[in-house]
């Protein structure tokens, strides 16, 4: 990605491109995050990832974002935004706001970028967070007004989303996804120095506005192939945090040491912080697959995995809306109504390190029910089923619902469209709650998803080092602006 680096560190808004740690014995290594997620997307439009959604929440803007957990967003690169009708949204820019290229961001920037991730409208992307959207109109430089369809108070989260990421309309092609090889151009409080592989190198840009300015002035995220290889980083001092990417047993280890230490920190030193909730794992039905309309055979995968689920809605536990819509424990039985067995391919990602185990105990299930076999691949884009470790953009019920919403079955869709049509429009909260748990119910009944589990998440930050609490984004996306030398 020689371009990229080149343009952009060459900027003198960005600060420089970090030194690499091996370049003198003497040189500072930068501040260094490891994960085993992978950056598959550098085009904010076409994010449908959770590592990728992390680059687009640090080095772009969107009008809106939000403080972890809180249900109220906050201005980013706007001033502020508010209904001027039931079915108007006007936003105010922050005044002499501008790329890491130099280009003033305006409003016709906004109105490019939204428009073109809806034109783009990429798969599994958060762009469909914008169906009441009908025009937008940028009467001045600083004034971007939405009018919308119908009254929709979820509308303010789709301008946090990734999809909603602001980009300069004098780079980005209007009708194609860009190229990762190609410069990133954000406003957001990083500009990319760098980008190859699995590594990425960020610089603080300096004439950044907004609701989240870095702590460091140069940082590195970098890409591990596996846990051991991030534990055998931690044991020699390489890395200053840690997010994702370590398996269960690695986690349970230094859990064991932090409880064991008088000092409460793991051996190497590091402090082991626990967000509550914050992992949650589906089974995803290809709306592709051959099978996916068989109602017995989902049916019976949805029971066989009955006994193992600690999940029991497609809205997790903590989200507002939550219900209890899918059976957990027991005993279960599935039925098989069919003669032969039907031959079925389960994907997992490469990323996730106890994918694989968990893939393969899903396939173990559903073989000993005597009607299925599953052959089990690492990210199979062509893959039946796929087990997802799902992120939702926003901390919303309508966001985590989103990849039900998106692939409804036929007989579903008429019922789906009118439950969120009324979600949307909803303004007393038992209303709002009404209709998401009918929306749930009725997830539980299709079973194009089906809920597997819901665990916490986990960080470790060396010492001198933390992790500051409002260090993520509206889903709980990492922030790298919030972490720093402590």
């Amino acid at each position: 990605m020689l371009g990229a680096a080149l343009l952009i560190a060459g900027c003198d808004a960005v600060d420089p491109s970090p030194a690499p740690s091996s370049a003198s014995p003497s040189a500072p290594r930068p501040f260094t995050v490891m994960s085993t997620d992978a950056i598959r997307t550098t085009d904010p439009a076409a994010v449908t990832d959770a590592a990728s959604a992390m680059l687009s929440l640090n080095v772009f803007q969107r009008l809106m974002t939000a403080p972890p957990g809180e249900q109220t967003p906050k201005p980013d690169a706007a001033k502020d935004c508010l209904f001027t009708t039931t079915t108007t949204y006007t936003c105010t820019l922050n005044k002499d706001m501008q790329f890491v290229n130099g280009d003033a961001l305006t409003s016709s920037d906004v109105k490019f970028s939204i428009q073109r991730a809806i034109r783009l409208a990429v798969p599994g992307s958060s762009a469909g967070l914008f169906s009441s959207l009908r025009r937008i109109e940028t009467p001045d430089d600083l004034t971007v007004r939405f009018v919308l369809s119908q009254q929709d108070t979820q509308f303010v989260w789709a301008l946090a989303s990734p999809a909603a990421s602001i980009v300069d309309e004098q780079v980005y092609d209007a009708d194609e996804v860009r190229a990762n090889d190609r410069p990133v151009v954000g406003s957001g409080p990083f500009g990319v120095t760098s980008f190859s592989g699995g590594v990425l190198s960020l610089g603080r840009f300096r004439f950044y506005v907004g609701f989240n300015p870095a702590r460091e002035d140069t940082l590195v995220y970098r890409t591990a192939a596996d846990s051991a290889t991030i534990e055998d980083a931690m044991a020699k001092g390489r890395v200053d945090a840690v997010w994702r990417g370590l398996d269960a047993a690695a986690v349970t280890r230094y859990g064991g040491q932090v409880a064991q230490n008088a000092d409460k920190l793991t051996s190497d030193g590091f402090t082991m912080t626990d967000y509550t909730g914050l992992r949650v794992k589906e089974l995803f039905w290809s709306p592709s697959s051959s099978h996916r309309s068989n109602k017995a055979l989902r049916q019976a995968i949805a029971v066989s995995l009955q006994g193992d689920r600690t999940l029991q809605s497609v809205i997790p536990g903590g989200i507002p809306g939550h219900i209890t819509a899918f059976p957990a424990g027991g005993k279960a039985t599935p039925k098989v109504t069919w003669k032969r067995r039907i031959s079925l391919t389960l994907s997992y990602s490469s990323t996730d390190p106890d994918a694989r185990d968990q893939a393969n105990q899903i396939r173990t299930r559903l073989e000993d029910t005597g009607g299925m076999s599953i052959r089990v691949r690492a990210d199979d884009a062509r893959a039946d089923l796929s087990l997802v470790d799902y992120k939702a953009w926003t901390a919303t019920p309508l966001a985590w619902l989103q990849p039900y919403l998106a692939s409804p079955l036929p007989e579903s869709a008429t019922k789906i469209d009118t439950l969120v049509e009324a979600f949307r429009q909803a303004t007393e909260p038992k209303q709002a709650d009404a209709l998401l748990a009918q929306l749930q119910r009725q997830a539980a009944q299709d079973l194009t998803i089906l809920p597997i589990s819901q665990a916490d998440e986990y960080s470790f930050s060396a010492e001198g080092t933390d992790i500051a609490a409002a260090s993520f984004g509206p889903g709980w996306q990492l922030g790298y602006f919030g972490m720093g030398k402590s």
